[in-house]
This record gives C-alpha cells, sequence and structure tokens, in this order.
C-alpha cells in the first residue's frame, strides 16, 4: 500500500511539474502585449526606381495589442524609418528636362506611420505561434534631394496599407522574441510615385493583464 502510495505521488508530482512548464512556456492570449521592433527596409517599385534603392538599416516601430478573443487582437502601430542614399556625379533634370544640375546627391526619406492593426494569432503550437494582420492608417514623409547648397524638400501625408505576417517564439510566461516581416504601402497626392517597401523586422514581446 505505501508503495502505490509513492507512485501516485510520483505521477501527481509528473503532471504538476508539466503543467507548470506549459503555464510558464505559454503566454496567455487573452491578455493584452507591447512590442518594440527593430526594423530593416527594403524599397520596392517606383520608389527604388527612381529615388532611392539602398537597403534602409535605421528604423524601430512600437506596437500595442488588446486581445478581444482568444486568437484576435486589435491595437496601433507607431513607426520611423529613415531611407538615405549618396549618388556621385550625378545629373538631376529639373523642371520637366528644361534645366538640370549636376553634382554628388545626397538623397533621404523619414516615414512615420501611424496605424491601427488587427491581427489573428493560431495557438495550437505551444513553442511557436504565427499570425497575420493588417495595418490601416496614414503616414507622415519627409523627402530630400541635395545637391550642394541646392535642396528640393517634400513633406506630405499619405494613406497606408501594410498587410503582416509574423511568428512568436516564447521565452516565458510573460515575454517571447517575435520575427515579423510587413508590405508597407503609402498612397501619395500630388507626388510624383507611391512609397512601397518590405520591411524586415525582430522584436521584443511583453504581455500584460
Amino acid at each position: 500500500m505505501k508503495k502505490v502510495l509513492v507512485f501516485i505521488a510520483i505521477i501527481a508530482f509528473s503532471f504538476s511539474a508539466n503543467a507548470q512548464t506549459n503555464k510558464i512556456r505559454v503566454p496567455n492570449f487573452r491578455v493584452n502585449n507591447f512590442r518594440i521592433n527593430y526594423d530593416v527596409a527594403v524599397p520596392l517599385g517606383k520608389m527604388s526606381d527612381d529615388f532611392i534603392n539602398q537597403m534602409s538599416w535605421r528604423g524601430v516601430s512600437i506596437e500595442n495589442r488588446w486581445s478581444v478573443k482568444p486568437n484576435v487582437s486589435v491595437g496601433f502601430l507607431l513607426g520611423w524609418q529613415v531611407f538615405a542614399q549618396r549618388l556621385d556625379n550625378f545629373t538631376q533634370d529639373l523642371n520637366n528636362g528644361n534645366a538640370a544640375i549636376h553634382g554628388n546627391q545626397f538623397r533621404t526619406i523619414n516615414t512615420f506611420p501611424i496605424q491601427g492593426t488587427v491581427h489573428y494569432t493560431w495557438t495550437e503550437n505551444l513553442y511557436i505561434l504565427p499570425w497575420v494582420g493588417l495595418g490601416i492608417g496614414t503616414a507622415h514623409s519627409n523627402q530630400v534631394l541635395q545637391v550642394g547648397f541646392y535642396e528640393v524638400q517634400r513633406k506630405f501625408m499619405s494613406f497606408s496599407l501594410t498587410p503582416q505576417a509574423g511568428i512568436d517564439l516564447p521565452i516565458d510566461k510573460v515575454t517571447s522574441i517575435s520575427f515579423s516581416t510587413r508590405y508597407n504601402f503609402f498612397l501619395h497626392n500630388n507626388q510624383p510615385f507611391n512609397y512601397s517597401f518590405m520591411v524586415f523586422s525582430i522584436g521584443l514581446k511583453q504581455s500584460y493583464f
């Protein structure tokens, strides 16, 4: 009888330890979460063809997501991405080809997206949590072309649309490492070209109640 009781105690302890491990390993998806991401961006389309084609290594974004269902969250994203490129001995046409300026050019674009977001997360797997989402909002951009003392600057607001996907890798009950990609499309009014670029992110996710 004593051996049976010891065996039952060992089994009960094993189940309790396993439950505690899973509790620590997998976050509660009904809680909210805050994220901070380091972003790398690649210009696409006319943005790459007509202005800047170099990869941007200077980007950061913050997010907050509030759970409305076990798998669904709504929230916001604030970002900042800096594109920059130098072109040596470049001739730039001005006034629809009626004039030109030659020299070393410095081109920069600063973008600041502000978006509302919605995400769906698959929670069946205990160790890797894939998700998809969509961001819709606005973006403020500052575009500068400089040749010597000559400078052309454009500041404008855009409609922004950003489909996205990623995975979260839980570290403990509240913390995860996040890997994601976002396709950014910024639609301007009365501008030579729209912005489109891919963002690749690594971030830290912190859950809270």
